[in-house]
């Protein structure tokens, strides 16, 4: 089969739609199946000898072909979409829709299906139901192009219950849920290497390192994080894992780093807080296993659809996180997860307290988690996401 993979964002763009997008290609390939992505210039390095005509030259990649050629996802790039489709005869086409990773200031990427009617099958998923900005005062309008852009896709993925709820009463065509995973690779923790890390992070022979992994955004939790690292004693110290922003939405994240510094030095804890900043799969690795917790407090609360959360469970690391707003059967309290309620200081201090001191509960917890990771493995969801294109026709 011959699959067309559509994304904002792709690395070495930062963002955990570009990094899902890659994997998913990978494990296409490996099925099999010749693999086709389209996505913006900014994916794509300035040639060598600087020769401004290569920019619209395909990049081979070991699994697929690169074609980072869009300048911007406006109405123009639906066109470029068609001919795209119509030049490599794609069989489908697997739009990955995140209204941040295309920058939007316009609806032209919610308008894709509709304009590869008639020239590619295609099929939507849905990293998250969002809306868009679009322009001030845009009102009812940025809810109606995701429920067009839903309703005119031959097919709907979504990659959580909360998701595929919100879309049931709005879709027409077949729908179904498939989980992402992780994309960062395990790496085997290296004692060594794990406690050269604590050491040059300065955290005391019995001190406790929390781990905090993924952009950061109001929606995570990091204010509280950082509130709840002030309630805890001097040995507890706190690494922020990976880039701080991403290639999406950069002007509202600076801006929540920003007030995260500010409320760093007013809090008093800078001697406590460290930053890796953006750093290879394998520093990412070595940081996750280095942690004794992972605590991501998401303000909306935990959800399938967070690649890093993924990321955690497949490196068999005990997680503190936030309830989740609608029912997920998969997490467990106490068993492969240890769940707070969102916003609150005093129980996540005293969740980071109790695990701090109970080695043999994060251990089952971390080893737990590592199993649900299992099932979240790429090539079921690549098998999972075939066999659902297969299924339309």
């Amino acid at each position: 089969m011959k699959i067309g993979l559509i994304t904002g964002e792709f690395p070495p763009m930062e963002g955990g739609v570009g990094a899902f997008t890659q994997e998913l290609g990978k494990a296409f390939f490996a099925l099999g199946h010749e693999v086709h992505i389209l996505t913006g210039r900014q994916a794509r390095p300035l040639p060598a000898d600087r020769d401004w005509r290569k920019l619209r030259d395909p990049i081979p990649l070991p699994y697929a072909a690169l074609y980072p050629i869009v300048r911007k996802w406006t109405w123009p790039s639906t066109a470029q979409a068609a001919d795209w489709a119509i030049r490599y005869e794609l069989d489908v086409i697997n739009i990955q829709y995140q209204a941040a990773a295309y920058q939007m200031r316009s609806a032209a990427a919610n308008f894709l299906p509709w304009r590869l009617k008639g020239i590619s099958k295609t099929v939507v998923t849905f990293h998250d139901v969002r809306v868009p900005y679009l322009f001030p005062k845009a009102g009812r309008l940025r809810q109606w192009v995701v429920h067009f852009m839903a309703r005119q896709t031959n097919g709907v993925i979504v990659t959580n219950p909360e998701d595929y709820h919100a879309l049931r009463p709005i879709v027409r065509t077949p729908l179904q849920q498939i989980p992402i995973g992780s994309n960062i690779t395990v790496h085997p923790p290296d004692a060594a290497a794990t406690q050269q890390i604590r050491q040059q992070l300065g955290i005391p022979p019995a001190g406790c390192l929390l781990g905090y992994f993924g952009f950061l955004n109001e929606s995570k939790g990091a204010d509280t994080l950082l509130y709840t690292l002030a309630n805890l004693d001097e040995t507890t110290h706190l690494v922020f894992i990976g880039g701080q922003t991403g290639s999406s939405d950069q002007s509202n994240n600076a801006l929540f780093l920003s007030q995260l510094r500010q409320q760093i030095e007013q809090l008093g804890v800078s001697r406590r807080v460290h930053w890796t900043g953006f750093v290879d799969e394998v520093a990412v690795s070595a940081y996750l296993h280095a942690a004794d917790l992972m605590v991501m407090p998401y303000r909306d609360g935990v959800s399938l659809r967070r690649g890093t959360l993924m990321a955690v469970l497949a490196h068999e690391r005990p997680l503190i996180t936030t309830h989740p707003a609608h029912p997920t059967p998969e997490l467990t309290h106490g068993e492969n997860v240890w769940l707070v309620p969102p916003g609150e200081v005093q129980e996540l201090s005293e969740a980071i307290r109790q695990l701090a001191a109970a080695d043999h509960l994060r251990h089952t917890l971390g080893q737990n988690a590592r199993t649900l990771a299992d099932a979240f493995s790429w090539d079921k969801i690549a098998t999972q996401t075939v066999k659902f294109f297969t299924s339309m026709g």
